[in-house]
This record gives C-alpha cells, sequence and structure tokens, in this order.
C-alpha cells in the first residue's frame, strides 16, 4: 500500500513540474545566438582538413506550451583547406538560414528540447562559384527561463546539405554549438 501511494505521489509531482513549467515562457520571442561551426567538407577524390570558426546570427519565433516554431539565421565564414596541395584554392563563406521546429519537455526553469528543421545553404567560393541548396539540421538544447521575458540558450545542431560549385558535389556536413538569449514579448 505503501509503495503504490508513493508511486502516485511521485507521479503526481512531476506531473505538477511539467505542466507548472508548459507556460512559464510563451509567445512571440527573438533572440542572438553565437557560437562555433565545425565543418567537414566532401568532394569527389579531394580530401579537405576540418575547419572550425565562430558563428553568429538571430532568431525569431512562436513558443506555445512544449513547441517552438522559428526562423534562424546563422553565418558562419569557413575556410576550406585542401589536405594535399592541388591546383585551386576554395575559400568559402557559408549562410545557413534553418527553419526549425523545437520539441520542449517543459520543467520549472530548465526547458530541454529537440530540434528539426529544413532550410536554404548557400556557399559563395570566391572566384569559383556558388550555390544554394535545401539542407536538413537536427539537435538538442536547453533553455534557462530567467524570468517570463528573458532566457538563455545553449544548443548544438548537426547541419547536412550537399550543393554543386562547378558541377562539384560538395558535402557540407557542419557541426554547431551555440548560446544566446531570447526575449519574449
Amino acid at each position: 500500500m505503501r509503495k503504490k501511494v508513493f508511486q502516485m505521489f511521485v507521479l503526481t509531482a512531476l506531473s505538477a513540474l511539467i505542466v507548472s513549467g508548459a507556460n512559464a515562457q510563451g509567445g512571440f520571442f527573438i533572440g542572438l545566438q553565437g557560437g562555433w561551426s565545425s565543418q567537414k567538407p566532401g568532394l569527389d577524390d579531394v580530401e579537405f582538413n576540418s575547419n572550425t570558426t565562430f558563428l553568429y546570427g538571430a532568431r525569431v519565433g512562436v513558443k506555445f506550451m512544449m513547441v517552438a516554431v522559428e526562423l534562424n539565421y546563422f553565418q558562419a565564414a569557413h575556410n576550406l583547406e585542401v589536405k594535399e596541395l592541388l591546383t585551386f584554392d576554395w575559400n568559402d563563406r557559408d549562410i545557413d538560414y534553418n527553419y526549425l521546429v523545437r520539441i520542449y519537455i517543459p520543467l520549472v526553469i530548465v526547458h530541454p528540447y529537440l530540434t528539426a528543421g529544413y532550410g536554404n545553404y548557400s556557399a559563395n567560393i570566391k572566384d569559383i562559384g556558388k550555390d544554394k541548396n535545401r539542407g536538413i539540421n537536427v539537435g538538442i538544447g536547453v533553455e534557462l527561463g530567467l524570468g517570463d521575458k528573458f532566457s538563455l540558450i545553449a544548443e548544438g545542431k548537426y547541419h547536412r546539405v550537399e550543393l554543386d560549385i562547378e558541377e562539384n558535389d560538395l558535402k557540407l556536413n557542419n557541426y554547431t554549438l551555440s548560446g544566446g538569449f531570447n526575449f519574449y514579448f
């Protein structure tokens, strides 16, 4: 009997935590982000070094209970470095533009979440060519609510996109770690 009462108490307490945090922050939000982007490009018969650089960007969206939809723009300038000396030098600038959907686990102050997105990616390789294509990204993160109108965010995402540069199939596999903040209205 005590075991059942204890189990019911634990389930009720967990439900109260989840429900109480569900509406802690919601509505329209805007935010800024910064962090690191690590890219491992791939091209047939060419091997590139990994490249890590700073990323910066902005986000706007709407959050309602456990779901948020946001438009996320960030930019990361990567240098493509060929492992072996070849006759071409590729320096590119990646611009990432992502549509994201987040599913939150709304606890009282800390909101862990899963995120998935589909959006436009572009690369402009100096003096060689440029291309745009759609790609996917997935990730995990956590939002820390500091009051009703402000939160801090940390997230990690994996991006996958293929671009056609001068008839070369360039694969851009990219990992990003970023932090930022949101203001809710």
